[in-house]
């Protein structure tokens, strides 16, 4: 993708800009509001809940909530209608644990942090480094740091989720984590609730204390008493009378910590194998914190101790690749130009294979089994669980999702751990994780069952705004040469409630930047150029920041085939409307 040369738009699309000022100002007025961002979802399948599907249902999405479903609810005029005939309605998906939004760090360039993989900080006094190098930062905040414009966002988006429950990156104690929308919204405004729980984790830094798990823990148990006395300290100090007690002079990160001693907090401890699982609950026992365990990939040998531990489970949704058997079908391949004396050959070849390789082959594929029956055995045993999305690609978690069901795992218990579980253990059950009448409009629209293989998602709402995923660009063989073919002078036409605006886009490239100018036909002499314009083969997006008494954010979404183009133009909260236009002639310049 193209990053290309951003300029700042003016006066594009005023006659929206004026629509939106008269409908917020308007004073005991009939006259309707004719940007909306109210959606009407036509005869689909609604899948309230894992288990129960309501057939041929409407619903009814206004101001950012699901604000009715039923079979006889009638469309306002203002609503944007979706015929959704035969596709299913699901809950947005919930991240429970990741780092979505969060960049990951740059190699560092000072002197007390390492400058490459692999290379030991330089600090003066290595067996007590400062808390920063030695990965213990439990006081920043997924706030500090989280950024929705990150592409993460829009992945994690594309592929069916609307909340992420994220956590700053890191080492040994990364910081305190933040439940977010995945919307394009600004930071604050994506903000459903902060801080909401610790993350602790066997990541060190090497060359420093602590640098190997067993310190890692005993670092851990350090903090965590000290936090403790530090915690109480303060909380008698505010109750005792004036010189009672010493003002609390504490650290940071102690003070941080103290919701964790008082289970106020839940501490996710990162426990990928079957001894970081075994680590992780006897440190559970030991000190009495509120224990998540996540990421986990090994947890099945204790199921039983979980199950009676009464812990929280995230299961990572990274799996083993599958394995190509590409030997057997250059065997299968071969043996038909074999003749029977060569196949004889083969056949006594294979007799002399290492036996040792065979065995752990044999393993090998044993511990994969058990691995992606993992979730299946949860299940059984009445583990409650979601997943956690570390190192997952969104690209892969359909794949993933449809692999732990061919080894045992039920449809409607995968559902559950990427909805209603997560929703749950996240204290948000109130406002999203099933389909009902008062909470988020956030959702995910498939034409089939999703889990079924060739089901395609086509919208997903978050908070109410709609992205369309409905129309997948064509594959290209070459991304550089179908770009060129936007270079030119099109019309366009935009359709709103009770109004069209024609006008031109004149696109024009020069070697790889793009310029990208917009003319209202009511006013032909005025040209706005666009901004924060990228350019992906066919499509092409940019944005407008206008000034509506607050910043309003203006999207723009097209995709060029042939002579013609369609796509959606987004006005911030009041809603996303068509845009099409087709070739009028070649660009003068």
């Amino acid at each position: 993708m193209l990053k290309l040369k951003i300029s700042r738009v003016v006066g594009v699309f005023t006659f929206l800009i004026t629509i939106s000022i008269s409908a917020l100002t308007a004073q005991n007025s009939d006259a309707p509001k004719l940007l909306s961002n109210t959606y009407f979802l036509q005869n689909c399948f609604v899948v309230k809940q894992p288990g129960t599907i309501l057939p041929l249902q409407h619903v009814l999405i206004k101001d950012g909530v699901i604000a009715d479903i039923g079979t006889t609810i009638k469309p306002p005029y203002d609503a944007q209608i979706i015929k959704a005939d035969s596709f299913y309605v699901y809950a947005g998906f919930i991240d429970a644990y990741s780092n979505v939004g969060v960049a990951r760090p740059e190699s560092a360039s000072s002197s007390s942090r390492p400058e490459g993989r692999g290379e030991r900080p330089r600090v003066q006094d290595p067996g007590n480094p400062p808390n920063d190098v030695a990965g213990i930062t439990p006081q920043i905040q997924a706030t500090d740091v989280y950024r929705s414009t990150d592409k993460s966002v829009s992945d994690m988006r594309t592929a069916g989720f609307a909340i992420s429950h994220v956590a700053p990156r890191g080492l040994l104690l990364p910081g305190q984590s933040g439940i977010y929308l995945l919307g394009d919204g600004s930071n604050d405004r994506m903000l459903l609730k902060s801080p909401v729980a610790q993350t602790f984790q066997l990541e060190v830094n090497r060359g420093v204390f602590p640098s190997t798990s067993i310190a890692a823990i005993a670092k851990f148990r350090d903090l965590y008493k000290n936090a403790a006395i530090a915690g109480a300290h303060e909380e008698k100090f505010k109750t005792m009378p004036a010189g009672g007690l010493s003002r609390p002079n504490y650290t940071k990160e102690l003070t941080s910590l103290y919701p964790v001693t008082t289970k106020k907090m839940p501490l996710h401890f990162v426990a990928r194998s079957t001894k970081d699982v075994h680590k992780a609950l006897s440190l559970k026992d030991e000190l009495g914190f509120d224990l998540i365990l996540t990421e986990v990939k090994q947890g099945w040998h204790y199921t039983d101790r979980i199950k009676k531990s009464n812990v929280q489970v995230l299961l990572s949704l990274e799996l083993p690749e599958e394995e190509k058997d590409e030997g057997k079908k250059e065997d299968e391949k071969s043996a038909k130009k074999d003749t029977s004396s060569a196949k004889v050959m083969k056949k006594e070849i294979k007799k002399e294979q290492n036996p040792e390789k065979d065995q752990f082959d044999k393993k090998k594929q044993e511990s994969i089994k058990e691995y992606l029956s993992q979730a299946s055995v949860f299940e059984k045993n009445g583990v409650k669980f979601g997943f956690s999305f570390l190192n997952a690609k969104p690209s892969d978690i359909k794949k993933n999702l449809r692999r732990l069901i061919e080894n045992g795992l039920s449809e409607n218990y995968a559902l559950a751990a990427l909805t209603t579980h997560p929703a749950q253990m996240l204290g948000i059950s109130s406002l999203a994780g099933t389909v009902d009448k008062g909470k988020l409009a956030n959702l995910v629209i498939t034409d089939k069952p999703y889990f079924s293989e060739k089901s395609v998602i086509k919208f997903v709402f978050v908070d109410g705004k709609k992205y369309d995923y409905s129309e997948k660009p064509k594959k290209q063989e070459s991304k550089s040469s179908e770009s060129s073919k936007i270079a030119g002078l099109w019309s366009y036409t935009v359709e709103v409630p009770g109004s069209v605006q024609k006008g031109k886009i004149k696109i024009s490239k020069n070697q790889d930047e793009y310029k990208i100018t917009v003319t209202d036909d009511s006013s032909p002499d005025k040209n706005d150029p666009a901004s924060d314009i990228n350019v992906d083969g066919t499509k092409v997006s940019f944005n407008i920041m206008t000034n509506l008494g607050q910043p309003v954010k203006v999207d723009f979404t097209l995709e060029f085939e042939d002579k013609s183009y369609k796509g959606s133009v987004s006005v911030g909260q009041f809603g996303s409307f068509p845009i099409k236009g087709e070739l009028e002639g070649d660009p003068k310049f």
